[in-house]
């Protein structure tokens, strides 16, 4: 069944889905067997909403989010759109795919999908602390049961450690210099607010948003858990069901399509005679991303920069 023109229904509508259309329509549900969709990031639950609506009531869905406020948002959303499969819920980031899922029996799944890092919400509540429009505390945790903040990395990380983590989440040849700012700023005084941190990188004003971004990614670890989140979901998928995923960022898409393309071969090795004995297990949906449409950004210019790949298990 071909979707068109989905009603957003969320309660909170600060967070308007992505590619939901796009996502909700590759979605195929049968009916003789017993479908698993697994949401690596729930959020407020747009993109769960539609597709439980698809489920049978002998199907399960199964909702990560690593930030237990916006499960508590999301299941009021699920709950009230009164859905017919079994919802299993689990508070973890989806680095822990492979384990949570274990802990609740659950060795193979037909479908999953990650929507991944921020949703409105962390960017628009000054509780969450993850944009700098705003003087406050240099957070920037997804999971708040973590130990390590912003403020933690630019207070104690020395110089080297901190131009990496520009060199490696901004890519810019400015990270030297901004990194040595930092620690000589912090001399005086240490970091305690986003405006802090914002009056000392001042001097790379087009810049700021994606330095920003990239303590948020170091905090987070966020390219690490797609590493090894990806690799597991493609192992827990049965032959002949999917994995979407959608990025905002160029080097989220990056991991997800050279995972995808590594996935696509039946050698990953440079010996003449092959060694590594890996098989294909991907056909690609197409080569390039999937990108939201003209109508969808006019009405969502955050999902401007989304980029989706999808992919089929094929053993």
């Amino acid at each position: 069944m071909t979707v068109k023109n989905i009603e957003i229904t969320n309660k909170d509508d600060r967070h308007i889905s992505v590619l939901l259309e796009e996502l909700v329509n590759s979605i195929e549900i049968f009916d003789n067997r017993q479908n698993i969709i697994v949401d690596t990031t729930l959020w407020m639950a747009g993109h769960a909403i539609q597709i439980i609506k698809k489920m049978n009531k002998w199907d399960i869905f199964i909702w990560f989010d690593a930030d237990d406020r916006n499960l508590k948002l999301a299941k009021i959303n699920i709950e009230n759109s009164n859905p017919k499969p079994k919802i299993i819920l689990i508070n973890s980031n989806f680095i822990n795919l492979k384990e949570e899922l274990n802990k609740v029996w659950i060795e193979k799944i037909t479908w999953i999908y990650y929507d991944l890092w921020l949703s409105s919400l962390h960017l628009d509540e000054a509780e969450r602390w993850f944009s700098f429009m705003r003087d406050w505390p240099l957070d920037m945790r997804l999971d708040n049961n973590s130990w390590k903040t912003a403020k933690d990395i630019i207070n104690y990380y020395n110089a080297g450690e901190l131009r990496e983590i520009f060199m490696k989440y901004w890519e810019s040849s400015q990270s030297n210099k901004v990194a040595h700012k930092i620690v000589d700023s912090r001399k005086n005084n240490k970091f305690e607010t986003t405006f802090d941190l914002s009056e000392v990188i001042a001097g790379w004003p087009k810049e700021k948003s994606k330095i920003f971004q990239a303590l948020r990614i170091e905090v987070n670890k966020e390219l690490e858990a797609m590493e090894k989140s990806i690799p597991d979901a493609i192992n827990l998928l049965e032959k002949d069901w999917n994995i979407f995923v959608i990025s905002f960022h160029s080097l989220e898409d990056r991991i997800t399509k050279n995972i995808f393309r590594r996935e696509t071969k039946d050698c990953i090795c440079t010996d003449l005679i092959c060694s590594c004995h890996h098989k294909k297990s991907l056909k690609l949906h197409s080569k390039k991303p999937i990108l939201p449409s003209e109508e969808e950004i006019k009405y969502n210019k955050r999902s401007r920069s989304a980029k989706a790949r999808w992919a089929t298990k094929i053993i």
